[in-house]
């Protein structure tokens, strides 16, 4: 089983019926300001699929997770690494 992406602690996972293979990685911050997980997993804005690269990017867009941090505690979440980021740099041949 591979080990949690390092945005995990900001999603809450659901199983998602489009895509039994990979489930819905609901914003704990979207979930709390939209009556619950249950209801944000239904809002497009709220969750995305459970792939570090595009969790990161969700909490980019994401007002409730920035009402919830200082800029600098935002800056530093925002910069941690993510698989996708390494395989970018060997396609390009870093």
């Amino acid at each position: 089983m591979p080990t949690p992406h390092k945005f995990r602690n900001f999603f809450t996972l659901v199983p998602n019926p489009n895509n039994k293979s990979n489930a819905k990685a609901v914003c704990i911050f979207c979930s709390s300001k939209n009556g619950g997980v249950q209801a944000a997993a239904l809002i497009p804005s709220c969750f995305t699929t459970n792939k570090a690269n595009l969790c990161r990017a969700h909490l980019a867009n994401c007002e409730n997770f920035k009402n919830t941090y200082t800029s600098e505690e935002i800056e530093e979440i925002l910069s941690r690494e993510v698989p996708e980021d390494k395989r970018k740099l060997n396609d390009i041949g870093m």
